[in-house]
């Protein structure tokens, strides 16, 4: 039954026919995967838009940059190439990813599982903060991190290259892109990138920490009838190593780790159109990756003859997604209904030499309805969301918003998740390479399930604004990795037990002059389990400062300077007591830039990052596992063309 009703709504853009003006700027909401917004900082939206356009090299690895943006954002980093989403602390299959329109595919699984799409055709990054989306399903405990795309142009077309050297393990890349307007084909991206092995601080090279990236994208957006179609297609290949421990002589693992592959190909078809009041929406979505991991090929060891190529671990991911949503205005308010559904599928390479994982699927149907209305200095909204399948579960969500004063507004917010165990928790077993350790499922966990609630405050003047969130996360059967050596060896298992995770973010601008702006944000988050001990791999907190300034406005040249400094992480679960080799200590990052236009169509950047040239390896790093630190200082130049 649940694969006719997805195969059903999957073909509902077969059927619209309707119109829309693409011109307007398009974000996301509680209750639909994107609805317009006015002020994308406004603290009643809960959302936090991040521009992207700013980035020189738009590689997968670009997000460290944006992170600096949102108090609440961490990367956990595998050598500097791959990120991992971290929310309020938390992060893997606690944070909803979108991309392309919908939920993307690739985050579960070890530490390696990342952020592998580039920043092609992407505007802004969004950041949603606690079980607060509807939309894209109950388990977006921490967060969502949603990447809104380009819109057509105005009027016209421009065609930019923009490459990219640096010395350090920086990116030698290139990005040409088409944007125009009109209908059709509006957007054309290709990017190719090349990251060279790193040195610390300490002058030692981190062996295994290059990588490179091929992409391709393409958004479309066309109106036939009374329908407007959207259509983007994404293809990634990306191949790339992972930090290399040293071990001491007769240690040594009788597997180490070569390097790693993705193949992925993204395709979403977007329809709309007007029935009578109703607007009806419908987001088709369908991914397929394949993620290899090599072992290390030793000198003077010959693999066995026509297992030359065949990896360690090898498997296919293939998603399929479609959410449909209705929404008029009623009464005083917006009143949006949708349905969501979800398919993942999990197949092996039959040549592979382990299956990590059996072949499986699991898949959801869910629906939800979602009223919102303000009303002089009230904001008041409130939703819900039921879904069936591989595990059922619901979400809820109430809040209210008031504005005390024309600077200042308070806003409260009460919401509930539950997350199903995904394929990796319920059934790994075996020695997953690029995490570094051999993981067992557990079939029988149960759904997880949160209460979320947070208060916040906002300020904001002409040349000031500020903003201050507090929150409690209260879980019951939270899943996560217990080591044990009960079979004479240690390996960590999906255990599940109730905990609670508690912090607060702030962030404010000042802009005191109209050529310097200064950014300063803060964040922690604490976790702990039920008798108090602390939850494992929970990001550190920390606080930075950015600071802007216009050198020379009428030729263009800017300065930038950004300090980012990470709290020690010493509460250490059993699971990092054996995983690390102790505390994570403080550090603090400085980084500077500047940019410049040197004709009507070209334009330069120089960027220094780790200036201090500081010892350091995040406590979520894959370098941190392996006993290894993060790159040094590190210096880039970019030069961009466009016509």
């Amino acid at each position: 039954m649940n694969k006719l009703l997805f195969g059903l709504l999957a073909a509902l853009p077969l059927m619209l026919w309707g119109q829309r003006d693409t011109s307007i700027v398009i974000e996301l909401g509680e209750a639909s995967v994107e609805a317009q917004r006015d002020n994308p900082s406004a603290l009643s939206t809960t959302v936090l838009a991040i521009p992207v356009r700013t980035l020189a090299d738009q590689g997968p690895s670009a997000m460290l940059q944006l992170s600096r943006q949102a108090p609440a954002l961490q990367l956990a980093s595998v050598g500097g190439h791959t990120v991992k989403p971290i929310l309020r602390g938390l992060g893997g299959y606690r944070v909803v990813t979108a991309y392309q329109g919908w939920r993307y595919d690739n985050l579960q699984g070890g530490a390696d599982h990342g952020l592998d799409f580039p920043l092609l055709g992407v505007d802004h990054v969004e950041v949603m903060l606690g079980p607060n989306s509807l939309a894209l399903g109950t388990d977006a405990m921490a967060g969502v991190l949603y990447f809104s795309d380009v819109r057509p142009r105005a009027t016209g077309s421009q065609h930019s290259l923009t490459l990219n050297g640096g010395a350090n393990g920086m990116p030698w890349s290139g990005q040409y892109s088409l944007h125009r307007s009109g209908p059709g084909i509006y957007f054309v991206g290709a990017y190719g990138g090349f990251s060279p092995e790193y040195r610390d601080a300490r002058g030692d090279t981190v062996h295994g920490t290059h990588a490179q990236t091929l992409a391709l994208r393409a958004l479309g957006s066309w109106q036939k009838g009374k329908t407007q179609h959207r259509l983007k297609l994404t293809g990634v290949q990306r191949r790339f190593g992972l930090p290399e421990k040293n071990y001491p002589p007769g240690q040594e693992p009788d597997h180490e780790h070569g390097d790693q592959l993705i193949q992925a190909g993204h395709l979403a078809w977007e329809a709309e159109r007007n029935l009578g009041t109703w607007k009806l929406r419908a987001v088709t979505g369908l991914q397929s990756s394949f993620r290899a991991e090599y072992d290390e090929a030793h000198e003077g060891e010959d693999p066995e003859p026509g297992h030359e190529d065949h990896a360690h671990i090898a498997f296919n991911l293939h998603t399929a997604s479609q959410t449909t949503t209705l929404d008029r205005r009623l009464g005083d308010g917006h009143l949006t209904l949708g349905a969501h559904q979800q398919l993942r599928v999990l197949r092996n390479d039959e040549h592979a030499h382990e299956w990590l994982y059996p072949n499986a699927e699991q898949g959801q149907s869910a629906l939800f309805a979602h009223y919102s209305i303000e009303k002089g200095r009230h904001t008041r909204s409130a939703g819900l969301r039921g879904e069936l399948g591989s595990f059922a579960g619901y979400a809820a969500l109430l809040r209210y918003a008031y504005a005390i004063s024309k600077p200042l507004s308070v806003q409260a917010r009460m919401s509930h998740g539950t997350r199903g165990p995904q394929l990796e928790e319920r059934f790994a077993f075996g020695s997953h390479i690029g995490a570094g350790r051999f993981e067992v499922g557990d079939a029988n966990l149960r759904t997880e399930q949160l209460w979320n609630a947070d208060l916040g405050l906002n300020y904001e003047r002409e040349r000031f604004d500020a903003q201050l969130t507090a929150f409690y996360q209260a879980y019951r059967d939270f899943i996560y990795l217990n080591p044990n050596d009960s079979s004479g060896s240690w390996r960590f298992y999906y255990v599940q037990g109730d905990a609670r995770v508690y912090g607060a973010e702030a962030r404010a601008h000042w802009h005191p002059a109209e050529r310097f702006h200064v950014h300063a944000q803060a964040a922690l988050s604490i976790g702990d389990d039920a008798e108090g001990n602390p939850l494992p791999f929970m990001a550190p907190g920390r606080w930075g400062a950015h600071m802007a300034y216009d050198v020379l406005p009428d030729q263009r040249l800017y300065a930038e300077l950004h300090y980012d400094h990470y709290f020690a992480q010493n509460r250490l679960s059993p699971t990092e007591l054996l995983f690390l080799d102790g505390a994570t200590p403080a550090y603090g990052l400085w980084s500077a830039s500047l940019t410049s236009v040197l004709t009507k169509s070209a334009s330069w950047s120089l960027e220094l990052l780790n200036a201090g040239n500081t010892a350091y390896a995040h406590h979520l790093s894959i370098a941190r596992a392996f006993g290894v630190l993060e790159a040094g200082r590190q210096l880039r130049a970019s030069l961009r063309f466009a016509w």
